[in-house]
């Protein structure tokens, strides 16, 4: 579904300097797989994700999607930031409602799906409140909901949690498992979280320091569903997370 075949990327800085952010990355993800991206602060996680969305170019390399080169934003790839971007004069139905009418869905289809969607990331009895009346992980699960009516066969999630507390945070990792096993998208997932990176993975790619590169990428060979409480008494997840922690704090 996405192949990333040798990408780098140089910034110039404010003082004409170059920047390598990342180099000679390579990675394939196969079509309803959920790869997470995890490694240091500033080494590149994000940026190969803008890469993959075709918001930034790359300075070498290449990226396609379903075989076909990627030149731009599309609507087959569905971003989830951490910053959840609503429109704070629309209530949550209409922020979910207005991809599917800007795609030309008529009124009445494009409320039903939307309220289908706010019911499968829990928020039935919402349609009618503003962002501002809602909490943090609240907001996130329009996010969730409006990039998924558009049926994106790719998700590319930039740290979407990330901002949250930690029992929100948990509750919106099991929501997203639960919304992978329905409809096996491909998820491209920038996280910071070791133990989330496991939690919802089928790989874990551990990228160096800046320069970003691959330095290793771990497959998670965990049963699917999962539940959280039994997987923390598992010991594989605990070898999984105790492994990909001693690689992270290798490059300390």
């Amino acid at each position: 579904m996405i192949a990333i075949d040798a990408v780098s990327k140089e910034f110039e800085t404010k003082g004409g300097r170059r920047h390598l952010a990342i180099d000679d990355i390579g990675l394939a993800v196969a079509d309803g797989e959920f790869v997470s991206i995890l490694g240091p602060s500033g080494c590149g996680k994000s940026t190969l994700l803008y890469i993959v969305g075709g918001f930034v170019p790359p300075s070498r390399g290449s990226v396609t999607v379903g075989g076909k080169p990627v030149t731009g934003p599309g609507p087959d790839r569905g971003p989830v930031f951490q910053e959840f971007a609503l429109f704070p004069w629309k209530t949550v139905l209409g922020n979910v409602m207005y991809g599917l009418q800007q795609q030309g869905v008529g009124r009445t289809q494009a409320r039903e799906r939307a309220r289908a969607l706010l019911a499968m990331v829990h928020l039935e009895g919402y349609e009618s409140f503003y962002p501002k009346e809602l909490s943090g992980g609240m907001k996130q699960r329009v996010a969730i909901a409006r990039t998924l009516a558009y049926r994106p066969s790719i998700l590319l999630m930039d740290e979407p949690f990330g901002a949250l507390d930690a029992h929100t945070r948990t509750r919106l990792q099991n929501d997203l498992t639960e919304i992978w096993e329905r409809d096996r998208k491909t998820v491209l997932f920038v996280t910071h979280s070791v133990e989330e990176a496991v939690f919802l993975s089928d790989r874990v790619v551990v990228m160096t320091r800046s320069p970003g590169r691959i330095k290793e990428i771990v497959t998670i060979d965990l049963p699917r569903p999962r539940d959280r409480v039994t997987l923390l008494l598992e010991r594989r997840y605990q070898d999984h997370v105790v492994a990909i922690e001693r690689m992270m704090d290798a490059q300390e």
